[in-house]
């Protein structure tokens, strides 16, 4: 702007000036390190050798960062003061220094000055002068030791042309010579101060903050590859764990399915447990494991069960000592191994279509891994035309290389199982690209010796190369982004029934250009097939639950940091798959198509792009396209089976498949019928039960919106108390199960002629099949007796709210993954909160550790800290918020309840006392939860709202599929 002014004074003046939620602060960075003798003080001439900006949410954390960037470090226990006229200024820092419990130090006057106003710093005596050494205990002599950690020295008076051995200068010029970090700057003394109080420590990278880029980036959710070969146990010198984890991060994918050919193999729980141990301190990505089916264990796999992500099964030759040949013994794996689980096979030719027809007569899905040839794909898609539960993956190697590539890469090196096909089979696949469910690497590393053997050992690796090759057909127009998330993410994830990654994805590079490697970087594989190849696009950027776990070819996160898929903490409900096919369909019209949030690189064609996009660009922020994981839509495939020598016709049913036994819904949870009255009518087997069937529920509504599990069901609500959020989700819940609903207003009822609580519940049951109550007085469902309808209690006045709690401990699973090992923090009216007194009594059942703020009138009563002791929880009570935050997991705010008050001045005591502002929560953890049942009044800033830690309306969100469980468990339909 100013050089434009001086040009020409016509400029275009930004009317938008209120940024966009990032501050910039940048410092200065000095070398008085070589410049011997200098004093290291400034004026207002710049005197830099260089400057660092630096971002954050706010001035102090951004200081903060630019600080440490030049050199800076964070002192750890100790800091000298040496100050002139400036004391009474720095009073104020230097009583949060020790606050903050720094042992501070302090030249004769400026230590006497603070010990005169009740600040404990000790005085550091002598400066010798001349030749002698430096007397023990002095400045000089803790100096040249490093006894200090950060020197403020804040010189007086003016500035002169030279150096000048005054004690100020030496203490200044010893500090520069002894590397201990210094400020000579009254206001820079004080932000840092302040900085150090509200950041509390290093301040952590924020992927919203931290992270931007020159390039344009298309966003999609983080990748899943159902077939992986980790090596681990036995194969540490091929891959490992951690190896394998780190090359799939790099390429774009944050969750891996690992094979169980390793050696130990996974056949028994002793083998699965010890791979278990592995990956659980090694991987750096999310992953699953696989049982192997061998010759004789196809009766004791049950012990491994729902914790494999699927029982692989080997029909052909490849690297494994699992080959099963009798297809008697493959009978017995499609009927012992659970039906809701699923099953992989490799299997090809005619074993394929061999255990398709197998897997029928077992009445079981079955998944088919990388399928390479015409017949093959052929097999499957008229499979899938009449009926069969099959699913299928072809990995990148069989798309984009042939049997010509095996002759130009050499014996050994070319070699893989499945082979590498002609181009005739090749272009089935690309024709075929609708009947294809998933893409999987089939990453199988080997060593460079092993490959030039007399006999060497089959496979490619692949986790690095596979999403560049596809985002190379994405510029080419062979492929959508659509087609991309499909195949590993929306479908993978539906097939193997895998949890969700809360806040996780990746951003591409669609102009990046590059040439593959010799090897690539992560494996330990140093080779790659692709070698040589030019290559479009490639991973920026990978965050993993809102933590960035991959950037420009450096891998952030740490070793351990990946979560087991089956684990308790993961597992939700393992769901079986129906029997319908599931392919990939047509794309959706673009009125249908995924949100795009600005717009992608003008250079893609546009091919690539099929729906208009609208730019929708903020100040600050480069072009991102963000492309939601979608449900596709299936479509019935038309051709026959052919060409394997047999027909599937004879023996078939003409019709799909019903639920093999076990399949109907469970109603063993002993809910159905029963009143849901208070949290402590739970057992932690129905509390999982109740979360596994609301994650169903959610699933249900992303996918089609709701079922008829409750057509012909009638719910009345009956509530004596107003309502927004418990009364509309339960209203939503019953009409998204098909259900429908009835309102009982009890100032438009015969509550107002002195109809009694017990007669209208009665009177409303009898119209209905379930009973939703809501009541200002504690307990008041106890008056309901000798019903013939199960009641659900909506909240009884500062009682409880059961399914209030339900709600939350399901959200912090949704938002975390886990429960356990968690510090949770509930603040606000805790003596009038019902959902406070059920959450805190339902989380019992986990290891937790429950942290209460609240005004002394409004603590948390008794008889909820009572039972909470009872159980072995721990407990503390903070009177400040701050003191709570900073060891929090879930911070769960409430509003101080005005209707609960005698009187408005006894409601304004206590009004407004814990207020959370998005300066509050740069004190907080970068993955915490922050819940509130809502409605809020001004307890929450609505400006924490776009923070990605509030969960609140969400959880709102989550109520509704939680209350859709209960309906249908309550029913007896799940």
């Amino acid at each position: 702007l100013a050089t434009g002014v001086i040009v020409n004074g016509n400029v275009d003046v930004p009317t938008n000036l209120s940024g966009d939620g990032r501050v910039g602060v940048k410092v200065p960075q000095f070398s008085f390190s070589r410049l011997a003798g200098a004093d290291v003080t400034l004026g207002v001439e710049m005197s830099s050798t260089g400057e660092v900006a630096c971002f954050g949410e706010n001035v102090h954390e951004a200081y903060l960062k630019a600080m440490l960037s030049t050199g800076f470090k964070i002192p750890k226990k100790s800091i000298l003061l040496s100050f002139g006229k400036c004391r009474e200024e720095m009073l104020e820092s230097v009583r949060i220094l020790h606050a903050l419990k720094y042992e501070l130090y302090g030249s004769p006057g400026t230590a006497q000055f603070y010990e005169s106003r009740n600040l404990p710093v000790k005085t550091v005596e002598g400066w010798p002068f001349g030749e002698g050494t430096p007397a023990p205990g002095s400045i000089a002599d803790y100096l040249s030791q490093n006894k200090f950690d950060l020197v403020i020295n804040l010189p007086t008076g003016v500035r002169k042309p030279f150096p000048v051995a005054t004690k100020g200068y030496m203490t200044r010029r010893m500090a520069v010579d002894y590397d201990v970090p210094l400020i000579t700057d009254v206001k820079a003394a004080r932000l840092f101060i302040e900085a150090l109080k509200r950041v509390s420590g290093m301040p952590l990278m924020k992927p919203h903050v931290d992270c931007i880029t020159t390039h344009h980036t298309v966003r999609l959710p983080g990748l899943i590859d159902v077939h992986v070969h980790a090596r681990e146990p036995g194969g540490e010198h091929k891959e490992t764990f951690a190896t394998c984890s780190r090359a799939a991060l790099a390429g774009g994918v944050t969750t891996i399915l690992c094979m169980p050919n390793t050696d130990p193999p996974l056949t028994n729980l002793t083998n699965f447990k010890l791979a278990q141990k592995l990956a659980h301190d090694s991987c750096y990505c999310d992953y699953g494991l696989y049982a192997g089916a061998g010759p004789d264990n196809f009766s004791e796999l049950h012990r491994i069960g729902a914790a494999a992500c699927g029982l692989k099964m080997y029909l052909n030759k490849t690297f494994t000592s699992l080959r099963l040949d009798n297809m008697s013994i493959w009978l017995k794996h499609l009927k012992n191994w659970p039906a809701h689980l699923p099953l992989v096979v490799h299997a090809e030719g005619q074993s394929m279509g061999a255990v398709v027809l197998l897997a029928a007569l077992a009445n079981r899905p079955i998944h088919i891994a990388h399928v390479a040839r015409r017949e093959e794909i052929e097999v499957i898609k008229a499979a899938k035309e009449r009926g069969l539960a099959v699913t299928c993956e072809v990995c990148p190697h069989h798309l984009f290389l042939t049997m010509d590539d095996a002759e130009r890469l050499g014996r050994g090196w070319g070699d893989v199982r499945p082979c590498l096909v002609s181009q005739d089979d090749q272009d089935a696949l690309w024709d075929n690209l609708d009947v294809i469910d998933c893409f999987a690497t089939d990453h199988a590393p080997h060593t460079l010796s092993e490959k030039q053997s007399e006999n060497p050992p089959p496979g490619f690796p692949g986790l690095e190369t596979m999403l560049p090759l596809l985002l190379t057909a994405v510029r080419e127009g062979r492929l959508t982004f659509d087609d991309i998330v499909a195949r590993l993410n929306t479908n993978p994830r539906r097939i193997f029934s895998l949890p969700e990654q809360p806040n996780t994805y990746i951003e591409v590079d669609m102009e990046e250009k590059w040439t593959v490697p010799e090897a690539m970087p992560f494996t330990k594989s140093k080779w790659t097939p692709f070698a040589g190849k030019q290559l479009i696009g490639c991973v920026r950027k990978v965050v993993l639950r809102n933590k960035v776990v991959f950037i420009d070819g450096t891998i952030l996160s740490e070793a351990g940091s990946g979560r087991d898929v089956r684990s308790l903490e993961n597992l939700h409900l393992i769901t079986p798959l129906t029997a319908a096919p599931i392919t990939v369909g047509p794309l959706a019209p673009s009125t249908a198509r995924p949100t795009v949030q600005a717009t992608i690189p003008p250079s893609l064609t546009p091919a690539i792009v099929a729906s208009p996009i609208k730019p929708q660009i903020q100040a600050g922020i480069l072009p991102v396209r963000h492309i939601e994981a979608k449900p596709v839509r299936t479509r019935v495939l038309s051709e026959s089976f052919d060409g394997l020598g047999f027909s599937l016709d004879e023996g078939l049913p003409e019709r799909p498949f019903s639920p093999p036994p076990g399949r109907e819904p469970v109603k063993a949870h002993g809910i159905a019928g029963q009143n849901i009255t208070t949290v402590s009518q739970f057992s932690r087997e129905q509390l999982h039960h109740i979360f596994n069937v609301s994650h169903q529920m959610r699933k249900l509504v992303t996918r089609g919106g709701g079922s008829d599990l409750l057509k012909g069901r009638i719910m009345a609500n009956v509530f004596y108390e107003v309502s927004t959020r418990t009364q509309l989700s339960f209203s939503s819940a019953m009409k998204r199960l098909g259900g429908e609903v009835i309102e009982m207003y009890p100032e438009k009822s015969s509550v107002q002629k002195g109809e009694s609580l017990s007669d209208t519940v009665q009177i409303v049951s009898g119209y209905s099949d379930v009973v939703i109550l809501r009541h200002p007085e504690p307990a008041a469902w106890k008056k309901c007796n000798n019903l013939t309808r199960p009641l659900i209690n909506a909240g009884d006045g500062c009682g409880e709210h059961p399914t209030q709690a339900l709600l939350d401990v399901f959200t912090i699973r949704e938002e975390i993954g886990t429960v356990n090992g968690l510090t949770i923090t509930m603040v606000g009216d805790l003596k009038h909160g019902r959902t406070v007194h059920s959450l805190a009594k339902l989380l019992t059942f986990y290891r937790i550790n429950l942290r209460y703020v609240s005004p002394p009138s409004l603590r948390m009563p008794s008889e909820v800290t009572e039972f909470v002791q009872k159980a072995g929880i721990p407990q503390e009570e903070f009177a400040s918020l701050d003191a709570a935050l900073q060891d929090t997991d879930v911070l769960y705010m409430t509003r101080i309840q005005r209707e609960r008050f005698a009187s408005r001045e006894e409601y304004e005591k206590v009004s407004g006392c814990f207020v959370l502002t998005p300066e509050v929560l740069t004190r907080a953890k970068e993955k915490m939860v922050v819940m509130h049942p809502l409605p809020r009044v001004d307890e929450i800033r609505p400006a924490i709202d776009s923070d990605p830690r509030a969960a609140y309306f969400r959880q709102a969100e989550y109520g509704m599929y939680v209350r859709m469980a209960l309906l249908a468990m309550v029913l007896g339909v799940a």
